[in-house]
């Protein structure tokens, strides 16, 4: 031991410093890693057991965010009230459209329309300065304002394109998710379960897989608990997705509770049927496929191949001259 204490009183100071910042290092960690162990420990029993933790309350924005979103507010409101007064039917077919894409806020058909304001604007401008920086000497007064009423244009029509769109893209969800919403409602009703129960629990089963079909499911659950009627609740949600399928699958319910035939019995049948016209629809699509490939190979392989097989000609033609 008293060798030891005399190596190290041998050494100097700063021959010293590695081992005492290693010795730093290292209780350190033995002081931090059980801790972490802890917190591991902790956060997987959160995520089995589901518990959500409370977030701290956020700090109160400051007043220009406030300022910035009232203003919004009022915009939107102001929008959506002119234009419901000017055109209710328009605005009627707007508000089942924008539905039908997904927007269910009161405030949607107004904030539609302040955008398409803002992009009409936008691009009116966006040309205006197009005109004014990069406009070429020779362009005339006609030739730059046609461009400004044209990219007005384009603004005003791009948010309907926009939506358009985002419609043909949830209907195509709804469409393929109908059949499994089906199948899963027969598997809820050979269970026993009522309707109002099979269809509150395929919401939450199709939630991952189809979570817009599960929205207007829970709103159907969300109505029903309201009071309203099945039928009623199934024709308001056929106008929301605007399927043949579900209008199909009302009249159905209402057909089995009239005639009093098995319900388990009419679904599969309804579910066989489903199944049959989207197998259909896949078909179709794919004998489709030759036709439609039969441009993009006659434009871009067609040439190259016969390139191919001139271009040594020509080069040989060429040569002998």
């Amino acid at each position: 031991m008293e060798d030891v204490i005399r190596f190290l009183a041998s050494l100097a100071p700063t021959s010293l410093m590695p081992v005492a910042v290693l010795l730093l290092v290292l209780g350190g960690g033995a002081v931090a890693w059980p801790l972490v162990l802890a917190k591991g420990d902790r956060g997987e029993v959160k995520r089995r057991l589901k518990v959500e933790v409370a977030q701290p309350a956020e700090q109160a924005d400051p007043a220009p965010k406030r300022n910035a979103s009232a203003v919004r507010e009022k915009a939107v409101k102001r929008a959506q009230e002119f234009y419901a007064k000017s055109d209710p039917e328009n605005v009627a077919r707007l508000r089942m459209k924008l539905i039908q894409a997904g927007y269910m806020e009161p405030r949607a058909v107004g904030m539609f329309f302040l955008i398409r304001f803002l992009t009409l604007v936008g691009a009116a401008l966006g040309a205006f300065l197009i005109n004014h920086w990069a406009a070429s000497a020779e362009s005339t007064m006609t030739s730059r304002w046609t461009f400004i009423i044209l990219s007005a244009a384009g603004g005003y029509f791009l948010p309907g394109l926009v939506l358009t769109q985002k419609v043909r893209e949830k209907m195509r969800e709804y469409r393929n998710g109908f059949p499994d919403f089906m199948d899963l409602m027969i598997v809820c009703s050979d269970a026993g379960m009522s309707m109002e129960a099979g269809i509150e629990r395929v919401s939450k089963e199709l939630a991952r897989t189809y979570p817009s079909l599960s929205q207007n499911l829970i709103l159907v659950s969300l109505e029903l608990r309201a009071g309203r009627s099945l039928d009623d609740a199934l024709k308001a949600l056929a106008d929301r997705l605007s399927l043949d399928e579900v209008r199909s699958f009302a009249t159905l319910l209402q057909q089995s509770k009239e005639l009093g035939t098995s319900l388990s019995g009419s679904l599969r049948v309804f579910s066989d049927e489903m199944r049959h016209k989207r197998m259909s629809m896949a078909e179709e699509k794919a004998h489709a496929l030759p036709a439609k490939m039969s441009v993009p190979v006659t434009v871009c392989i067609l040439p190259v191949v016969l390139m191919i097989a001139i271009i040594p000609i020509i080069v040989k033609l060429t040569a002998h001259h």
